[in-house]
């Protein structure tokens, strides 16, 4: 069975998850699906302002229940008294990188330059993690294309290291375009692979599995799915490939984006 390593994974420090009574979001529980199912690791992404979360026993969390936890430090710039300060104490602890959420951060897409926090973050060699899902309801839905926003930000902050979480999702082919000729951005098929299955994103995403392999990633977005779930979409699409991209995708892309500087 081949081994995979999950792009995304979000322990709590309260156990729970977005007040969802049903599903369990503790780090032991991350431990033992991992595995259980045989995965390398899982980068544990904190999430800012959720579940009582902070960034020194989010990290001691990790450490504590398993070598297997990549530690990325949930950010929102909009908190932060001192974007600096804060992301060398990040870099200081041993997170690998940031997570930055727009909509759960209430970060208006077209009002707040993520461009500057990008670029202290390359600076402090801390990989993104960007989320590009963006729908919510009418009120606070974006008016401009949060994917041309997205490319003004990395212009002003051409070396950092961006993992564009759930890639997208409805628009995967065009994200996909973007990380094609940019090598410091990786495209995450984390939620996206599970959520619209049965849809024509399906087919996208077994075009990315056969001709894209280098430049993708996936994850459970757990508690959201089980490691066992995705691993049975991951052989889905896998199915037809050759054994070099199955592994690119599985697990050998993210590791080396994460841990290479």
């Amino acid at each position: 069975m081949l081994p995979i390593f999950d792009s995304l994974a979000h322990p709590t420090l309260s156990g729970n998850w977005l007040k969802r009574e049903k599903q369990c979001a503790t780090f032991q529980k991350l431990k033992n699906e991992l595995e259980q199912s045989n995965y390398l690791g899982a980068c544990a992404i904190g999430m800012a302002d959720i579940e009582g979360y902070e960034h020194e026993a989010f990290i001691q969390n990790c450490r504590a229940t398993s070598d297997k936890l990549v530690p990325i430090a949930g950010f929102n710039p909009l908190a932060s008294e001192n974007v600096c300060k804060e992301l060398d104490k990040i870099k200081q602890l041993g997170f690998r990188g940031i997570k930055i959420h727009p909509r759960f951060s209430k970060i208006e897409v077209g009002k707040y330059d993520l461009g500057a926090v990008f670029k202290v973050a390359a600076a402090r060699n801390l990989v993104i993690f960007y989320c590009t899902y963006l729908h919510c309801s009418l009120h606070s839905y974006p008016t401009i294309d949060p994917f041309f926003q997205l490319i003004q930000w990395l212009k002003v902050a051409p070396k950092a290291k961006v993992v564009l979480v759930h890639g997208g999702d409805v628009q995967l082919l065009r994200y996909a375009e973007l990380v094609r000729f940019n090598p410091n951005l990786l495209l995450d098929l984390s939620l996206t692979i599970m959520k619209y299955k049965g849809s024509s994103i399906d087919m996208d995403i077994r075009f990315l599995f056969q001709q894209f392999d280098r430049r993708i990633c996936i994850g459970t977005d757990f508690p959201e799915y089980s490691h066992q779930a995705l691993r049975q979409r991951f052989d889905f699409f896998a199915k037809d490939i050759s054994q070099e991209k199955k592994e690119n995708i599985a697990f050998k892309n993210l590791i080396n984006f994460v841990y290479t500087t």
